[in-house]
């Protein structure tokens, strides 16, 4: 009776563990460095974006105020979660477009470091 017992607690131990080592994905890794090599701001179109990036995980509208009206933006993401810790990790990609126009991009990630800027 005891070894059962035993072993269903070391059964469930093991299984704890190995849970909190595990990382959970949602999305995939945009390929930031495919975009200034392939795409050129408003000369490239939609099309093209989706060729070199694939479908956005979600879409939406901004108005920036400098330029006057709305802009289109795709987005891109990878979040990585590991379960039974706070550790959390991105790489998120804003994709702007002027009507059917590349215009842009910002990128910010936790999965690698900056480039470093050197000033001389």
């Amino acid at each position: 009776m005891m070894s059962r017992f035993l072993t269903a607690v070391t059964t469930v131990a093991v299984c704890l563990f190995l849970a909190g080592c595990m990382t959970v994905k949602f999305g995939r890794p945009p390929a930031t460095e495919r975009i200034e090599k392939e795409l050129k701001p408003r000369v490239s179109t939609k099309a093209d974006v989706l060729r070199v990036l694939g479908a956005p995980r979600g879409y939406g509208q901004a108005l920036i105020t400098s330029v006057g009206h709305k802009r289109t933006i795709w987005f891109y993401e990878l979040t990585e979660a590991k379960i039974w810790s706070s550790e959390v990790r991105f790489k998120l990609l804003l994709v702007f477009f002027d009507g059917e126009k590349f215009d842009g991009h910002l990128w910010f990630s936790s999965l690698e470091g900056a480039p470093s800027i050197v000033q001389r």
